[in-house]
């Protein structure tokens, strides 16, 4: 008799195991190709978000024959809260909560906010009241603009539901800055200053310029050797070192809680729109390079609070470390080097307009000199 049976069509449990194993290791194959696509799209963006914002510095110069100062710091001269050893520019009173209860506050416009109009944010830029500080009521729909053209998108903490709450730290609410990826180079400068300091040297041979001779009294300026200062803007004709050799703007990343200032881009402090103090190594300095992991690396206002609501782990993870203190002169912002999320490195803004991408483990020393506005010894470009 014959076998009625029909033939078997479909698949047995082995071949269905064997197929799904090969589907598992190509997709394994696959999504790294697909990642690292992504963030090639990823930095191309950023990379062009850097190239408009030298167009940009390159118009505003065409116009006013300067570039924009760091920062306009406004009031009276001298820091009387920096006890004769900080300059104007650092101390910020809204966070610590002296202002605006106690007297008004001091910082006013920074780079991006005059840079504006050249952006293509007119109206943006006038929202703005620029004799007034940032903090003020008048300048609140301003201040948390979302740009897309300042946010680098590798950045997943730069978005609209996280700002920077300046206020948070004193219990004050509603004082909000919308977050951004772009600093200005002020200077990879050592914390030393051309006037006399209570227990620090007169002198130091790579220090900042700062006006007047008691910082408490007659100060109102602040510059190191980079492209922009405290109520101090440099001239393309102030840069010996040539156009091509210096960075102007670089990557920070946006800071990781309501109370991190870094990446905060109407924030005319450093850390928040600016990179200083990040070149040199030393017993007083541990943020050279991009990218440093150094525990203390970055001294920001707010930085104990930061530590106690995020965890010192979880900052370290987070690749954000930062230095705090709880005493009134050094737990300022006063120190920030260039970050970023792209694998290995930072894009960076030259002042002729170049866009180049920067490795995290770039020779110290050449990092220093690209930075340097006043450097006239030859070094070899890092890209």
């Amino acid at each position: 008799m014959k076998n009625c049976r029909k033939p078997r069509t479909g698949f047995t449990i082995i071949e269905l195991l064997v197929s799904i194993g090969t589907i598992a290791i190509l997709i394994s194959l696959l999504l790294p190709a697909v990642q690292n696509s992504r963030e090639a799209a990823r930095r191309l963006t950023c990379s062009n978000n850097l190239r408009q914002i030298g167009m940009a510095l390159s118009n505003y110069h065409s116009q006013f024959q300067i570039l924009p100062p760091f920062s306009i710091w406004n009031g009276p001269p001298g820091e009387p809260l920096g006890g004769g050893v900080l300059p104007v520019g650092l101390v910020d009173r809204v966070a610590q909560g002296i202002s605006p209860a106690t007297e008004p506050d001091r910082l006013c416009a920074n780079w991006l906010m005059l840079l504006l109009p050249q952006l293509d944010q007119t109206n943006v830029y006038q929202q703005f009241n620029m004799d007034r500080s940032t903090a003020d009521l008048v300048n609140a729909a301003g201040r948390i603009a979302e740009i897309s053209s300042l946010k680098c998108p590798s950045d997943n903490f730069n978005g609209s539901n996280n700002p920077y709450q300046r206020g948070m730290q004193s219990g004050v609410d509603g004082i909000t800055y919308a977050r951004g990826n772009y600093a200005m180079n002020m200077g990879t400068n050592s914390a030393c200053y051309n006037v006399a300091r209570p227990g620090f040297p007169t002198t130091c041979e790579d220090g900042f310029t700062v006006n007047g001779t008691d910082l408490t009294t007659d100060n109102t300026t602040m510059s190191g050797i980079g492209v922009g200062g405290v109520n101090v803007a440099f001239r393309f004709a102030d840069m010996p070192t040539g156009l091509s050799n210096l960075v102007c703007v670089e990557e920070i990343r946006a800071g990781v809680h309501p109370l991190d200032p870094r990446g905060s881009w109407a924030l005319g402090y450093p850390a928040a729109s600016g990179t200083l103090r990040h070149g040199v190594v030393s017993d007083d300095e541990d943020d050279a390079g991009p990218y440093n992991q150094a525990q203390a690396a970055d001294d920001l206002q707010g930085c104990l609070q930061l530590r106690q609501a995020v965890g010192l782990d979880q900052l370290a993870r987070l690749r954000m470390p930062c230095f705090g203190s709880s005493h009134p002169l050094f737990g300022v912002n006063y120190q920030a080097t260039a970050r970023s999320l792209h694998p290995a490195g930072v894009e960076v803004l030259m002042v002729d307009g170049s866009v180049h991408f920067v490795s995290d483990n770039v020779n110290p020393d050449v990092w220093y000199r690209l930075h340097n506005r006043r450097n006239t010894d030859p070094f070899r470009l890092p890209f």
